[in-house]
Order: C-alpha cells, then sequence, then structure tokens
C-alpha cells in the first residue's frame, strides 16, 4: 500500500514528507512514469506538477491505465489539475479551485499553471504561473490594495507574457508598456504578494490540500462521484501496448528511470543469436491460432492450413509478393513451403498495419542470465552516449551517419546485400530494415568501444 507523489515546483520533498511520511515522492511526472510504477489497487498515485515542454508529458491513457488496475489517482495544483479535470468522468479525482475552475471553463489554457523551473533535483521556480496572478489579484482587491480596474489589466499584461518570461519584473514591464499606473498596481500586486503568500500562491495552497485528501476514504462507486465511464472500460491501444513494453522496468518494482523491458527485448532483437528462432515460433503460432491444438503434424502445419483458410497459398501470393519479403536467393534455392513459411513470418502482424508485438511477450524472451545481461549491455550503452553527448552537439546517436548504422547491421547479422539486410531486419520481427537501425543507433558506439 504506496503513495506516489509527483511533484516538482510547486511543493518540496520535505513538504511531502511532513504531510505524508510514508510516501514516495518522485519529480514532476512525465511520459512513461505511470507505467513504470506498475500501481495496483492498494496504491494512491498524486499528481501535482509534470512536465510537457521539452519532454511528453503524461498521456491520458496512461492514467487510465492506472485506474483500470484499480489505484487511486489524485490531481490537483498543476498538471494534476489538467489531467483531473478531463479524466474525472474515468474517476480520477480532481481537488482544488485550479481543478475546479478548469472544469468550469473559467481557465482554458494550458499556460494558466505553467512554470519556468531548473531541471536540477529542486526544480527552483523562475516564474509566475498566470493562475497565481489572478488569485492574488482577487484577493488584493478584495482586501482593496489594488482597483478592480487596474487588476484586470494587470491580469491582461501578465496574460501577454510567455509562461517562460513569466516573472513579476517582466510583468511590471509589460503593464508599464499599457500605462504608467497599470505598471504601478503591478509593482503593489508583487509587493502584496510576497508580503501574503498564503493569498498569493494558489497551487501550493491546492497541492497540500490534494496530500491532505489522501486521508478522506475512496469514493466507494461509480454514481456517488458522477464518472461516466469507468476506466477499465475505456479500450486499449497498439500505443499503450508499446508504451508498457517501453516503460516497464526489466526488474519489477524499481520505478520510473530503469530499463524497460521492451529496451532489453530490442536489444535481443538486433543481437541475440537465437533470436530469429524465437521469433519464428512465435509469429507461426499466433498465425496457427486455436488450429494448432487440434493440428497433430506440429507448429507449421497448423500455420500452413490456417493461412489457406485465409486465402494465403503459394497458388495464391503475387508475384511482386514474393519478390517484396524475400531475396533473390530465397526464391532460386527455397523450396515452395519454406518461401510461404518465410512470407509469412516476415508479414505477421499482430493486427493490420501494427507492429508485430508491443511489449515483450514471455516467447520472446531469453534465459534470465541472458536477460540481465542485456540489461546491462542497454544501462552501458546510455551511460556511453550520455559522456559522448557531452563532448559535442553532434556526438549523439541519432547524429551517426545513415551507412555507418548499416555497416553496423551488416556486420552483426554477417550479411552484406540490400535484400538481404531488409530480410535479416524482418526475420527478427522488425517491420523494415529502417526500423532495425533507428534501434541500432543506440548501440553503435558501445559495439565499437567494444571492439
Amino acid at each position: 500500500m504506496t503513495t506516489h507523489v509527483f511533484i516538482g515546483p510547486t511543493l518540496s520533498a520535505e513538504e511531502v514528507l511532513a504531510e505524508l511520511p510514508a510516501a514516495v515522492v518522485h519529480g514532476p511526472v512525465r511520459h512513461g512514469d505511470l507505467l513504470a510504477l506498475e500501481a495496483g489497487a492498494d496504491d494512491t498515485v498524486v499528481v501535482i506538477d509534470g512536465v510537457f515542454h521539452r519532454t511528453a508529458p503524461v498521456r491520458h491513457k496512461e492514467i487510465t491505465d492506472v485506474l483500470a488496475r484499480g489505484a487511486r489517482v489524485i490531481g490537483a495544483s498543476s498538471m494534476g489539475a489538467l489531467r483531473a479535470a478531463e479524466l474525472w468522468p474515468y474517476g480520477m479525482e480532481g481537488v482544488g479551485l485550479v481543478f475546479g475552475m478548469y472544469v468550469q471553463g473559467t481557465l482554458d489554457a494550458d499556460d494558466e499553471v505553467a512554470v519556468g523551473h531548473l531541471p536540477s533535483g529542486d526544480h527552483w521556480q523562475l516564474t509566475v504561473p498566470l493562475v497565481n496572478v489572478r488569485w492574488s489579484i482577487s484577493n488584493a482587491v478584495a482586501q482593496e490594495v489594488l482597483d478592480e480596474k487596474h487588476g484586470a489589466e494587470v491580469l491582461v499584461a501578465a496574460r501577454s507574457v510567455h509562461y517562460t518570461e513569466r516573472s513579476w519584473g517582466a510583468i511590471a514591464h509589460a503593464a508599464g508598456r499599457h500605462s504608467p499606473v497599470a505598471g504601478e498596481a503591478a509593482v503593489a500586486l508583487r509587493r502584496f504578494a510576497e508580503r501574503n503568500p498564503a493569498s498569493s500562491d494558489l497551487k501550493r495552497r491546492d497541492a497540500l490540500l490534494a496530500l491532505s485528501h489522501c486521508a478522506t476514504p475512496r469514493p466507494a462507486s461509480a454514481p456517488a462521484t458522477g464518472w461516466s465511464t469507468p476506466a477499465w472500460m475505456v479500450p486499449n491501444t497498439m500505443y499503450l501496448e508499446r508504451w508498457r513494453g517501453m516503460f516497464r522496468p526489466t526488474v519489477p518494482g524499481t520505478g520510473p528511470g530503469t530499463v524497460s523491458e521492451l529496451d532489453v527485448l530490442r536489444f535481443q532483437q538486433l543481437y541475440a543469436p537465437g533470436f530469429p528462432a524465437r521469433y519464428r515460433r512465435f509469429a507461426l503460432t499466433r498465425i496457427a491460432g486455436p488450429l494448432l491444438a487440434s493440428e497433430d503434424r506440429g507448429l507449421v502445419h497448423a500455420a500452413l492450413k490456417a493461412a489457406a483458410g485465409r486465402g494465403i497459398t503459394a497458388q495464391q501470393v503475387p508475384r511482386d509478393a514474393w519478390t517484396y519479403w524475400l531475396t533473390p536467393g530465397e526464391l532460386r534455392k527455397d523450396s515452395v513451403e519454406g518461401r510461404l513459411l518465410k512470407l509469412l513470418v516476415r508479414s505477421f502482424r499482430s493486427v493490420p498495419g501494427a507492429a508485430p508485438f508491443h511489449d515483450a511477450p514471455e516467447e520472446l524472451r531469453d534465459t534470465d542470465t541472458a536477460w540481465r545481461s542485456s540489461a546491462d549491455a542497454v544501462s552501458a550503452a546510455d551511460r556511453l552516449n550520455q559522456q559522448m553527448a557531452r563532448t559535442g552537439e553532434r556526438r549523439t546517436p541519432r547524429h551517426l551517419p545513415h551507412a555507418v548504422v548499416r555497416r553496423h547491421l551488416a556486420d552483426v547479422w554477417r550479411v552484406e546485400e540490400q535484400a538481404e539486410l531488409e530480410a535479416a531486419a524482418r526475420d527478427r520481427g522488425f517491420l523494415s530494415l529502417t526500423e532495425a537501425e533507428e534501434a541500432a543507433r543506440r548501440f553503435v558506439l558501445l559495439h565499437r568501444a567494444q571492439r
């Protein structure tokens, strides 16, 4: 029974632990973090801060996936308020005034809660969120520190400044361009905010409220909260399946930031000598489907029989399909059955247009020892890539010349011709040689260093 709290500039870890001593504190939530948690029915996830500018934000599907697994998800203050306003019909609990204003439509822009902050561990806040400016103006007007008209002018000026530059100084400068009186009002508002933090920092107020909300009983049923659709009824997509594989930790319980199962599988897909055989069994088993249980002549016959039932036989395959999926050498030397099996394996898709797999199916895993070794290799590659990136702007995997990456795969797979490389990539479950090359970029430098 764990409470996970995702914070950044709004609250410090010390403030969270003062309210929830047993909580696990994370940085601002980002794409993949919730999937890496593997939170269950007894767990609570509190989303306060999140990233979205230079890093992909947490996706709605990730939150509904956590809700579908039975975890309690609470959102407030910043990214949490945004996502709760969008997902409360599916069971996410929104807390605080910021959440309420988004639901009511008083707020309708993401930059209302956005702030610029340092990327370091303490996420020191550099700018003022617009929602805090609104809150400060409202309280300053109520306490007759600010005239309502001048407060409106200051708000217009604040909205004109991009969130990454929205400091009190920048707001005062923008207001001063409108009129000297508005500029003076902005300066007075800043002084009010500095003297009265409780009346000016709405995001912090809502964040603390969300922490205290954890102690309240969870709503028992959908009708009590007005949900329109339970999260478990939200359909999965191939993207969610892929994200699960990308972010699920190799070692359960290790949390965000570790090597994922899909990272390890991708490494094996590229480099494990036995992977093509594992992938062949995987594809043929899924092609055979229910026939495998009744076909006494084995997997190959079951797969061919299932394919024939769908109109895929050697006689019915168009000539250009043979030349697309097979190499010239295979067309000359392989038997008819052998050619058809290769075509079936290389063209296999879990659903039309989708990748063959999005997570790490058990059939494609190697031994535990090999799996751990592969995980170590992925970690080593990432460390080396980070070290190289610090030596220059173009010293990253994505800047490697295309010819270097292709030469790398030709050496590893011991093939030379373009058609043979394409066939080798498809025998390992890649959609194309291009996809294999993009996956291999991550490991080229490590391979060179080892040599």
